[in-house]
């Protein structure tokens, strides 16, 4: 198995900080949430399903235990995996000043109420 090489594979385990995928060439590898994509990832769960199968590239082996550490590369139906808009900085900074407008808004109404 190459680096370079894309392995399919099913998904037979998932943590919060990764999945754990049974390769069809043999052996077992793990997919660090950071693996997943070039942004910030929580949680596996919101990638992948238990059952699913996969294309990895072996990015590396473990020294001690051997353990292959996997790439996602795509979802073999071939559909790749959508980012999630609300998962972006940019999402989070105008939904965090919305709420934050809408929380100084209701803060004023309740205080004109007090005045009268």
């Amino acid at each position: 198995m190459s680096s370079k090489e894309e392995i399919q594979g099913r998904v037979i385990k998932i943590m919060p900080y990764g999945a754990f995928i049974k390769l069809d060439e043999g052996g077992v590898g793990l997919i660090h949430v950071s693996q997943f994509s070039n942004e910030y990832v929580e949680d596996a769960h919101a990638f992948i399903k238990e059952g699913e199968r996969v294309v990895v590239k072996v990015i590396g082996k473990g020294k001690k235990n051997g353990k292959l550490n996997l790439s996602f590369v795509r979802k073999v139906d071939g559909q790749e995996v959508k980012k999630k808009r609300e998962d972006s900085f940019e999402q989070k900074l105008k939904k965090f000043l919305r709420e934050s407008q809408e929380s100084l808004s209701a803060n004023k109404r309740r205080l004109k109420r007090k005045r009268r």
